[in-house]
């Protein structure tokens, strides 16, 4: 048994040290190709050693940003420049809506989640209801939004005699956002706030606390890990989201998936240095927002640290 036990390990190890490798594959070719220059981006056969194989460089990145302009002149010029600007409104972009719309789904999801698992609001299939929301592909929903986006300002001009407008805005982006991430931050906090012992609630009720300082001071705080990983997650579909992005923004509105997609030079072609470079500055708030909140994750991820 002790080495069948033994045997099993080394197999979990090895499996599991494969699939982190096919992972983060791509991963790593996105990073070195952000680093090589346009003769190494496509070469056969394929550098992959820094200073032994190819010297890195950081032109992908002075491109993308327009750090010390550019020594070329005329057309190419001008379209760094614009590109430039491009990628810094990605930048605003993608943080204004994406920051508000994870926080307004994560403050909404953790108060219903909280209702439906103290008072068993809309019976006890309501979980399951609200989860199949988020089963449907977004293609299924992006047309229809479309035209609803389009159609609203006709309604409201008519009805109320003021114009709103829900296509390629914040607002519009942000609301689709809160609704397709509700389900997830729902069914997360739900598994946090059901470990969470309802005595205690009890006993702060019996000292004269309120519902919301209840809330405030015993519940909130007990599963702030679960707050905290929940954040990340929804933080992470929707700084990623492509598709809803695409066809319900243009071109006041540019998120950095879609900027990703769309990045490439009249004059060169495909820039795959450059989108390599954008893809790792994508990646990067991901990464450190999961940093500076690491203390919370393996407690959070584990779905219930609180037992009674």
């Amino acid at each position: 048994m002790t080495r069948r036990r033994a045997a099993f390990g080394v197999f979990r190890h090895v499996v599991l040290s494969a699939w982190t490798l096919i992972v983060l594959f791509p991963v790593a070719w996105m990073v070195l190709t952000s680093f090589k220059d346009a003769g190494d981006w496509v070469s056969w056969p394929t550098r992959w050693f820094p200073f032994l194989d190819f010297e890195p460089t950081l032109l992908n990145y002075r491109q993308i940003f327009y750090i010390g302009g550019t020594t070329a002149s005329g057309e190419l010029r001008r379209e760094a420049s614009e590109q430039a600007y491009a990628i810094w409104k990605g930048v605003v972009d993608s943080g204004v809506i994406v920051t508000i719309a994870s926080l307004a789904s994560l403050v909404l999801g953790a108060a219903l989640a909280y209702a439906i698992s103290r008072f068993r609001t809309g019976g006890r299939n309501y979980p399951y209801t609200i989860l199949t929301v988020r089963m449907l592909p977004p293609i299924v929903i992006a047309i229809p939004m479309l035209i609803y986006y389009t159609s609203l300002p006709e309604f409201f001009r008519a009805v109320f005699n003021v114009r709103v407008a829900f296509f390629d805005t914040y607002h519009g982006l942000i609301l689709l956002y809160i609704v397709t991430t509700l389900p997830y931050v729902i069914w997360m906090m739900l598994a946090f706030i059901d470990a969470v012992p309802r005595e205690l609630e009890h006993a702060a009720r019996l000292m004269g606390a309120t519902r919301l300082t209840t809330l405030r001071v015993v519940v909130f705080p007990l599963v702030a890990s679960g707050m905290a990983v929940t954040l990340l997650f929804v933080f992470i579909l929707n700084w990623s989201e492509f598709l809803l992005a695409l066809t319900l923004t243009q071109p006041n509105v540019l998120t950095l998936p879609v900027l990703l997609n769309k990045f490439q030079s009249a004059v060169e072609g495909r820039l795959y240095g450059p989108q390599a470079a954008i893809g790792t500055v994508v990646t990067l708030p991901v990464v450190v927002f999961g940093l500076l909140i690491q203390k919370h994750l393996v407690k959070g991820f584990s779905f219930g640290m609180i037992r009674r």
